[in-house]
């Protein structure tokens, strides 16, 4: 299975499992419409917020495991003899399906909860855990300014922090000699991450410039 023509599958049908838009298909099927929900991106929170947790949760659930999925299933059947460059690029692939959808031409999500499921698959509970640590802090945070919700803006802050995050953790592991290829999997994720947030992160831009 470690043929040319396999790599090439395995990271056709990693974005093909990216590119199946939940939240999209479950608010097609409530009647609800995700553009008109705050910042109108096709994600589970938007769907947590007008469907319901119920909605919300399964579609983050499916949301997290598509990044995963079939991925790790793939790597568990070869015993982790797959090549791990291609392993990160596979995983990138079902990030970037979701961030580029071919069901919503290609103005998907902003696969957050698909970042997760592909760092899971690559670092198992290291990276993911990094990322989580990160969203709990901000959560306190916005808890002792008695704040219910966060802006997109500050969701865009939430995620650039995880990512500064990993990339401590990615230096650790390249400076201990071993997993370059998480390099392709971290730079090729905030690459989609800064572009599907870049509206966001221009408004904080200009917010703090203007302060």
């Amino acid at each position: 299975m470690n043929s040319p023509a396999f790599y090439i599958f395995l990271i056709s049908i990693q974005f093909v499992s990216g590119s199946i838009m939940y939240s999209y298909i479950f608010a097609r099927f409530r009647k609800a419409n995700l553009k008109d929900v705050r910042d109108g991106n096709p994600g589970s929170t938007n769907l947590w917020r007008i469907a319901g947790w119920k909605w919300g949760l399964t579609a983050l659930i499916l949301d997290f495991f598509k990044g995963v999925l079939p991925l790790a299933l793939f790597s568990w059947i070869n015993e982790g003899l797959l090549n791990p460059y291609i392993v990160s690029l596979a995983a990138l692939a079902g990030i970037a399906g979701h961030a580029f959808s071919p069901m919503l031409k290609l103005k998907g999500g902003k696969a957050v909860a698909t970042t997760f499921g592909a760092w899971t698959a690559i670092t198992k509970w290291e990276g993911p855990t990094l990322l989580g640590a990160v969203y709990v802090v901000f959560t306190i945070w916005n808890k002792m300014k008695n704040k219910t919700d966060t802006t997109p803006e500050e969701d865009a802050l939430r995620v650039l922090l995880g990512f500064l995050a990993l990339l401590i953790y990615v230096a650790f592991k390249i400076f201990q000699g071993q997993h370059y290829e998480l390099l392709i999997l971290f730079f090729g994720n905030l690459s989609i991450i800064l572009f599907k947030h870049k509206r966001e992160l221009m408004k904080l831009t200009h917010k703090s410039t203007k302060n």
